[in-house]
């Protein structure tokens, strides 16, 4: 992470007064930031391409291409920081964000200063937390910023959906999730498969998660929670 005086960062905002007021306010913040701003997600995707990034403000509802999607594709090939700026306020789209890595979530309408005051927050946590902090749950130890995850101190292997559920798991210890709101979190609210995907997956995930595998636990009638 840069000094923030020397920040790039990337505006991505499809309605052009939002846009251009963070744009005012960041700059009045951050004196000597690069900011870009653009107003699809194609155009987004673009810029990520060519250029790099220490901060990315990501509306959800774009034209052409979803913040969601973008948001993927940044975490592809970046840790920077993303803060996301949405109407859509429900706990399952806030979850789906932070499963694909987002920092923050912040609903609109949203006043500048509250966003300027998050800017502040995600960029000294990342400025001062070790890239290589692990966390501990029980036999578990994890950094999900860093897609790291050992069972007993030896380091495992998931693939992208299993990563994904033990994402959402570690970080709602003990909520019940149905199969449809793991399909529609995990999967998303577009994919017409089954709930018996859900049931295979939890098989895999288990088996990898080896003597944390009784962590994930099947609640009879209903769906799987996850805690010791």
């Amino acid at each position: 992470m840069k000094g923030v005086s020397h920040l790039r960062i990337l505006i991505v905002e499809d309605e052009k007064h939002l846009n251009d007021l963070l744009y005012d306010y960041v700059l009045d913040k951050y004196k000597n930031a690069i900011i870009d701003q653009v107003y699809d997600g194609l155009q987004a995707l673009k810029n990520i391409k060519d250029n790099t990034y220490d901060l990315f403000l990501l509306d959800v509802m774009l034209p052409h291409i979803g913040g969601f999607e973008v948001c993927a594709k940044v975490r592809d090939n970046s840790k920077s920081p993303i803060i996301m700026l949405s109407a859509l306020s429900d706990e399952e789209n806030q979850i789906k964000g932070y499963n694909l890595g987002i920092d923050e979530y912040i609903t609109k309408p949203y006043s500048p200063k509250l966003v300027i005051k998050k800017i502040e927050a995600v960029l000294a946590r990342y400025e001062n937390k070790s890239p290589e902090e692990i966390k501990q749950y029980g036999v578990i130890q994890f950094n999900l910023k860093n897609y790291k995850i050992l069972i007993d101190n030896i380091e495992i292997k998931l693939n992208k959906k299993e990563w994904d559920l033990f994402v959402l798991f570690i970080t709602n210890i003990g909520r019940v999730f149905t199969r449809e709101d793991l399909l529609s979190i995990v999967w998303g609210y577009d994919y017409f498969g089954y709930e018996r995907t859900v049931d295979t997956h939890i098989k895999r995930l288990r088996q990898k998660l080896k003597s944390a595998s009784k962590y994930v636990k099947t609640v009879y009638k209903l769906g799987y929670k996850f805690e010791k």
